[in-house]
């Protein structure tokens, strides 16, 4: 009895000196259960293992895959496919699909690539590069439209993107958060300057159209005002950059509650993309723009014939199809963050991205005419100015309170969608 006494209370001491909580979970796999006591095969707990430090290609391939491995990376398979649809002169439907498909998936994969290099230089280099490259699909399908002689289909890109963006886009973030909260509080000084930049955008394409309907105006004066109105905008594109970044850039930060968004640690996300070192984003950065104008340049090339043989007004794919290339990863990215609640990161991007196309690829698309000698004017019809008007006055009377509900977003998506088909029934 006295042996048996002993032996329990062996035990017990041992078992009150067995790791508890975390530290048990902590110990290797490599156990058994021996007798309820859980030790190592060698009869010890086994030692903790340290992470040893990723080595150069380890960063390497985790910033690639950071980069490449989304669910738009499928559509990379495309972009062989695309060059051998014209080669094999497929249908012109296959080739359109085809390339259209792949430029959505290298428009993700420069967008990723920019925000590798953002992240590894200076918050004020990285907004000039996100500023001047954000863009660059729109800018590529300007050169192609304007190449191909089809400045009508760009003028229809060109509002189409806006009307994705301040429309589509903005609503579709609004409703999303407007379902989670009840109001929507955002931070007014930031949007209230984008907003007002965005007016004067708007205004500067009306005027050429108006002064084009004065009696006596003849082409090339509307052509010459538009080159004057297009330098005045990318002057004021560039005040907006300086404002943001440099003199007024408080103005423009987010806040979720009490807690400004820019001091939250970097996602696991970010570390891996900043892994890739600046001379593999960089070039992955021009890599993608130069295969999306391979890409484009064979879209383009099979417009005109895809829309006689299927009766598909080239205004319409301008107006509604061609945006998708160029904003599919804002749009994501916007609707995802008004999901999380951060509806003031929504706004910026979804309202960011119309200034860019109102500021900087409208008026650079003009001097890019310019340059290669085809003339693109910024004489819209009297239809086009009066729905950017429109559409602009609208959407900063919704936001000019700091405010907002569901019902706004659902809004502008209805006014999106009139649009959209109003487009169709365009005549060429």
């Amino acid at each position: 009895a006295q042996d048996t006494e002993s032996a329990q209370t062996a035990r017990a001491e041992a078992g009150s000196t067995r790791p508890q909580g975390p530290r048990a979970k902590a110990m290797g796999r490599l156990t058994v259960v021996n007798k309820g006591r859980r030790t190592s095969l060698l009869g010890l707990p086994p030692a903790k293992t340290e992470q040893l430090p990723k080595t150069f290609w380890q960063k390497e391939f985790d910033g690639y895959k950071q980069v490449i491995c989304w669910p738009s990376g499928v559509l990379l398979i495309l972009v062989p496919l695309g060059f051998m649809g014209r080669t094999l002169q497929w249908n012109s439907l296959i080739v359109c699909l085809v390339n259209f498909l792949a430029i959505i998936g290298m428009a993700n994969v420069q967008a990723r690539a920019v925000e590798c290099v953002s992240l590894q230089v200076s918050p004020l280099i990285g907004g000039m590069i996100d500023a001047f490259l954000g863009k660059s699909v729109e800018q590529i399908m300007a050169i192609q439209c304007l190449r191909a002689g089809l400045p009508e289909v760009l003028k229809a890109n060109l509002m189409g993107s806006l009307h994705w963006c301040l429309l589509l886009v903005l609503g579709q973030s609004i409703m999303t958060a407007g379902f989670k909260k009840k109001m929507l509080e955002f931070n007014v000084d930031g949007v209230s300057a984008q907003m007002s930049s965005q007016v004067v955008a708007s205004i500067s394409m009306v005027l050429p159209t108006m002064f084009g309907s004065v009696p006596g105006v003849t082409p090339e004066d509307v052509l010459i005002l538009s080159r004057v109105c297009a330098c005045f905008l990318v002057f004021l594109y560039f005040s907006f950059i300086y404002f943001h970044l440099k003199t007024h850039k408080d103005s423009f930060q987010h806040h979720a509650g009490d807690v400004e968004l820019e001091d939250k640690p970097l996602t696991t996300e970010d570390i891996e993309l900043s892994e890739l070192s600046l001379t593999s984003s960089v070039m992955l950065m021009v890599a993608s723009i130069a295969v999306a104008a391979f890409n484009s340049q064979v879209l383009v090339d099979h417009l005109q014939d895809l829309s006689k043989t299927f009766g598909v007004p080239t205004k319409f794919i301008g107006a509604t199809l061609l945006p998708i290339l160029g904003n599919t990863a804002e749009h994501i990215a916007s609707v995802w963050h008004a999901q999380k609640d951060e509806i003031d990161v929504a706004l910026s991007i979804a309202i960011g991205s119309a200034t860019q196309i109102a500021l900087f690829v409208v008026p650079l698309s003009v001097l890019w005419g310019w340059v290669i000698d085809r003339p693109m004017s910024l004489n819209f019809t009297g239809y086009d100015s009066a729905v950017i008007l429109l559409g602009t006055f609208l959407v900063a009377q919704m936001l000019q309170h700091g405010v907002s509900v569901w019902l706004h977003g659902a809004m502008l998506m209805n006014v999106y969608l009139m649009i959209a088909v109003i487009s169709y029934f365009e005549p060429n």
